[in-house]
């Protein structure tokens, strides 16, 4: 079983399973209730829980064998397609500070009605946190417009797996259908849709004139408006 679980851990995409301080960095105060949704093997609940900011972190994660090592430190991890839960049925009265949800939303068919049904489970002063991978950086310019074609990676913008795809105006559209509000924004910076591509000297100057165009994922936090 464990070596089932260690050849199977071996084979996952790192870019799931590591630290996320651009999402962690929103999370503050202590002793919060958390629901980490896309928890992968937990790395982001254990930090919030070994520097006491969580008292309790919840998950929710399609994939069996991350689910199972994040189990090993969250109170509890559901297991399966967020699309296919009944939210309000598994938590009951359990309402959270914090809900995370790192690069899930384009993963699922219906990412609007479960972002609304996420905010539900907010206690009143919950704020929500989404990370989401910008469709209108310049990789997809370059590869659908003058390349001709829709390139199929295993990570990244042009992830094989991702169902629906969202810009800038589309994030504020879908926050605006859940009745949230953006209190703070950050943008990661890429050049090119690959973890080793560098911006040339005048990087400064393409994010700061460009900057929707050379945004690689949208971080938001949120409460309810």
């Amino acid at each position: 079983m464990v070596n089932d679980i260690e050849n199977n851990l071996e084979s996952l995409n790192d870019s799931y399973i590591g630290l996320r301080y651009d999402i962690l960095k929103f999370i503050s105060g202590s002793n919060k209730l958390v629901l980490d949704v896309g928890c992968a093997t937990g790395a982001n609940g254990k930090y919030l829980l070994d520097n006491s900011i969580a008292q309790a972190v919840y998950g929710i994660e399609n994939n069996s064998t991350m689910a199972f090592v994040a189990s090993n430190y969250y109170t509890n991890v559901q297991t399966g397609d967020i699309d296919k839960m009944n939210l309000s049925e598994i938590y009951g009265s359990l309402r959270f500070d914090f809900i995370i949800v790192g690069d899930v939303l384009e993963h699922l068919y219906d990412p609007w009605n479960t972002l609304k049904n996420l905010v539900s489970l907010l206690n009143r002063d919950g704020k929500i946190i989404l990370s989401i991978p910008n469709f209108q950086h310049i990789d997809v310019f370059i590869h659908v417009f003058l390349k001709g074609i829709y390139p199929y990676n295993e990570r990244g913008i042009f992830d094989k797996t991702h169902l629906r795809f969202f810009t800038w105006n589309n994030i504020l559209e879908m926050l605006d259908k859940s009745s949230l509000k953006i209190i703070a924004t950050h943008r990661n910076f890429r050049y090119r849709d690959k973890i080793e591509s560098k911006f040339p000297f005048y990087g400064k100057l393409l994010k700061s004139l460009l900057k929707n165009y050379y945004t690689f994922q949208y971080v938001v936090l949120c409460e309810r408006r």
